[in-house]
């Protein structure tokens, strides 16, 4: 079997590049064409579209589109396999039908180990690099209201600002709370607050701070304060999907002060979470399911089949989307990445056991 082994895996891994490639040279130039006037008019430098640009989008659409790619090249050559009669013979002789199917099953395990790798680790270094790049090309603003900001920075804590600029770094009008027990202990206004990059601290000036103890309350004033809590210039103005700038580690850690805060970006956070394992797995999936549904010889030939797998990746993606659309409340963002998962090992599952053996 070593050899049927090698011929599979060198089947599946060729396939499936040319299939990648083929698809991301689509994406590119789809891409490109919508950019193109964005490049000319800012008179961004080739070099940095090239080299700057899309060496960080091909990594980022390359990996979200693995799964699909997978799949499709699955399907291809074992149905090729399949219609030219090469997989009859092995049966016949004795070979097991699922022992046929380590070679895929390696592959994918393979595959999946390295889209796991790339979208914890690698990936969202290459997508903070070009969303920023498309920030400067397309005028984008950070995500957030100037305007009535309200954030928690502490267990106890909150912390007001009736207007930040972005620009400048600058709120007015603010206030910091530290309630306990129901009741506010501290209570700090400031008319101007201004972050101090060289300290990485805020500067607070015509501050007024109130102790307050029961019936008694001592009130001082300051020309100017220095003081630091946690909350910088990045979490007023966050940019576009942040969650898919940050690595794994990163990522758990933002989660955990998002949730102290009460963020209203925790769906997004929830959702990417349980993106960085659900998205690798669809590769080993999807491998199962192209494998029992193609090792079959079809009358409608490896064209039927194609348009078959193309059939459920249109729907794979479809209860992926709509689910990530409507979680939140009683629909779990868990629910939304792996519903379509669970349904399609089910699927999967199935049509091993039912495949022809």
């Amino acid at each position: 079997m070593k050899k049927i082994d090698q011929y599979i895996t060198r089947q599946f891994v060729t396939t499936y590049l040319f299939i990648q490639g083929m698809i991301i040279a689509l994406v590119c130039l789809v891409d490109f064409v919508e950019k193109i006037d964005d490049f000319l008019d800012r008179q961004i430098a080739w070099s940095d579209v090239l080299f700057v640009y899309y060496a960080n989008f091909i990594p980022y659409y390359g990996n979200l589109f693995m799964p699909i790619c997978v799949f499709l090249a699955v399907i291809f050559f074992t149905s090729r396999m399949a219609n030219r009669a090469e997989i009859i013979p092995l049966l016949s002789a004795g070979v097991s039908f699922y022992r046929l199917f380590v070679p895929y099953l390696a592959v994918a395990v393979l595959l999946t180990g390295i889209s796991f790798y790339l979208k914890s680790y690698s990936v969202p270094v290459s997508a903070k690099r070009r969303i920023l790049f498309e920030y400067t090309i397309q005028d984008k603003k950070q995500m957030s209201s100037n305007r009535n900001i309200h954030k928690k920075v502490a267990p106890d804590t909150y912390v007001y600002f009736n207007y930040y600029n972005e620009d400048r770094k600058e709120g007015h009008n603010f206030t910091l709370e530290r309630i306990e027990e129901g009741d506010i202990r501290t209570k700090l206004h400031a008319t101007r607050i201004k972050w101090v990059d060289s300290t990485e601290s805020w500067r607070l000036s015509r501050v007024t701070q109130r102790e307050i103890h029961g019936n008694k309350e001592a009130v001082k004033s300051y020309a100017q304060l220095d003081t630091a809590f946690l909350l910088g210039p990045e979490d007023l103005y966050v940019i576009e999907h942040k969650e898919q700038t940050l690595r794994l580690g990163e990522l758990y850690e933002y989660i955990r002060l998002e949730e102290m805060r009460g963020s209203d970006i925790l769906r997004e956070l929830y959702l990417e979470r349980h993106r960085r394992l659900a998205y690798p797995l669809a590769i080993l999936i999807l491998t199962i399911i192209g494998f029992a549904m193609s090792s079959r010889k079809s009358r409608g030939g490896t064209a039927f089949q194609i348009g078959i797998g193309l059939f459920l990746c249109f729907v794979y993606i479809m209860l992926l989307t709509a689910g990530e659309a409507i979680s939140g409340g009683a629909y779990a963002p868990w629910m939304a990445v792996w519903l379509p998962n669970i349904l399609f090992l089910v699927l999967g599952v199935y049509l091993l056991r039912s495949a022809p053996k």
